[in-house]
């Protein structure tokens, strides 16, 4: 048999195991479809790719132990903590009764306790980082920061010098970074927060040898909690580019939120699952971490509240079930900001029913993203969801990068998550689930705002769009099934 012969048999064998691999692993049928396409027609480079960037490593080393971690942990939480979801469930029967599925869903499958907490809703990056640099200060006892993307810029350094300062204090410090979006601070803020005293680390590390799997999973949550007190989610990444009192060029529009109450502790666990997998240093459950609660701030909107984790740890997409049940449950308003729009079958078809029905559907999105291809792929749901009804407005004033959602004026989500495959599968996420008429006001007032920024897509122009525009947007549609 000669070499050719050979090599022919071997790649045979080996694209015949690649194509069981893609029809056995992947679950979405587009994305099942896309990489059969691409292993077919791109000899080579798209079984490359495929095993590059196409697996869902749900059951690596590292998830394996991160799931242990998370039951451990969650069983010693359950003990330790006053849980009061029922209560609260039948004290605010009236207000609740509608969402009491999803507060039950988000209770038994992710443990997230019902509570009753104040919320200061920040917007932008100049609103944010004044306050967390102010209650950085405050910490006496420890600071725990879970970040996506860190920069080498003015409020990154800001940051750090208070981490720096307060670490040399006595406080403990301790701090996780996503090692893919945040690697250009690996040598010189990461470095000198080491050098003072600060507990930093990647949590997942990106090695070469293993580069694909883990830059598939990102951390893409920005958390912060000081004292197991005062916690902040959101939107917003450290980086000069979210505050618009620093001229980066652009226009950076974006939302965060402050909270003072349980819901710190709930993020705390979370918080602890990633640190306990990044490294050997274990985090247990104790009362410092989870110490005695203040009262709720007298200046701050109060609010029942949960929060809802993602990422491959858990057993289901946890984050798209929760905005799949927001969306079905919507009776008047349903009002949706987010930059990066790639919605599965079941996203699409909760949106396009709630708009058929005559709720009042609102999606704004970036008129111009920082991705093209995510760009023009959101631009391939548009025909269909305004033919149901949903109106579509893209914001024009810069980039818009909220996750944020109101619906009918009573439950908000002010989060981490994009509304794509990576954010439901992929990355490890977080968003606040807060149940209330009065912060969701004010959400959806800057909602309102927003589109006074923005351009309305009327359904009678995109059907004009014309052909070549179409085929651009249904191409990376399919690309963005590899992203």
């Amino acid at each position: 048999m000669n070499l050719e012969i050979l090599v022919s048999l071997l790649y045979i064998v080996i694209l015949i195991y690649t194509i069981l691999r893609i029809l056995l692993d992947t679950n979405s049928n587009s994305k099942t479809l896309a990489y059969l396409l691409l292993v077919l027609f791109i000899p080579l480079l798209g079984i490359v790719l495929y095993f590059s960037i196409g697996i869902n490593y749900r059951h690596n080393r590292y998830n394996q132990k991160a799931i242990a971690l998370h039951k451990e942990l969650d069983k010693a939480y359950k003990n330790g903590i006053q849980d009061e979801t029922q209560s609260l469930l039948k004290k605010h029967e009236r207000d609740l009764k509608k969402y009491t599925q999803l507060v039950e869903f988000n209770h038994r499958i992710m443990g997230e306790f019902l509570s009753q907490n104040s919320f200061h809703l920040l917007v932008n990056g100049e609103q944010k980082f004044p306050e967390v640099l102010k209650m950085l200060e405050t910490a006496q006892h420890f600071i725990h920061m879970e970040y996506y993307s860190w920069e080498n810029d003015t409020r990154g350094n800001q940051i750090k010098e208070v981490l720096l300062r307060k670490a040399g204090a006595g406080v403990k410090v301790r701090v996780l970074f996503d090692d893919y979006a945040s690697r250009s601070i690996r040598r010189n803020i990461v470095k000198e927060l080491k050098q003072g005293g600060v507990d930093i680390h990647p949590k997942i590390k990106v090695k070469l040898r293993h580069f694909a799997n883990r830059v598939n999973h990102r951390d893409h949550r920005k958390i912060i909690i000081i004292d197991g007190q005062i916690g902040f989610v959101g939107g917003i990444n450290i980086s000069d580019r979210y505050d618009n009192s620093i001229d980066t060029g652009l226009f950076w529009r974006d939302t965060h939120v402050k909270f003072v109450g349980p819901l710190v502790h709930n993020m705390q666990r979370h918080f602890m699952v990633s640190w306990n997998s990044a490294q050997e240093t274990r985090l247990e459950f104790s009362k410092e971490l989870f110490p005695p609660l203040k009262a709720p701030e007298a200046t701050g909107t109060v609010g029942l509240a949960q929060m809802m984790a993602g990422g491959p740890i858990y057993p289901m997409s946890t984050i798209m079930l929760t905005y799949f049940k927001i969306f079905t449950l919507a009776s008047r308003k349903l009002y949706i900001t987010n930059p990066y729009f790639i919605p599965n079958e079941s996203i699409l078809d909760a949106l396009k029913q709630s708009a058929v029905s005559g709720v009042d559907v609102r999606l704004l999105l970036p008129e111009k993203s920082d991705s093209a291809i995510v760009g023009a792929a959101s631009r391939f749901y548009f025909n269909d969801l305004l033919k149901s009804g949903v109106r579509i407005f893209l914001y024009k004033k810069g980039f818009v990068h909220a996750k944020t959602v109101v619906a009918d004026t009573m439950l908000s989500i002010v989060g981490t998550a994009n509304m794509d495959i990576r954010s439901f599968d992929l990355n490890f996420e977080i968003m606040s689930l807060i149940y209330g008429e009065e912060f969701a006001s004010k959400l959806e007032k800057v909602f309102l705002e927003d589109l006074n920024d923005s351009v309305e897509v009327r359904v009678e122009a995109w059907k004009d769009i014309g052909l070549f525009k179409r085929l651009i947007y249904a191409t990376a549609r399919l690309i963005s099934s590899f992203l």
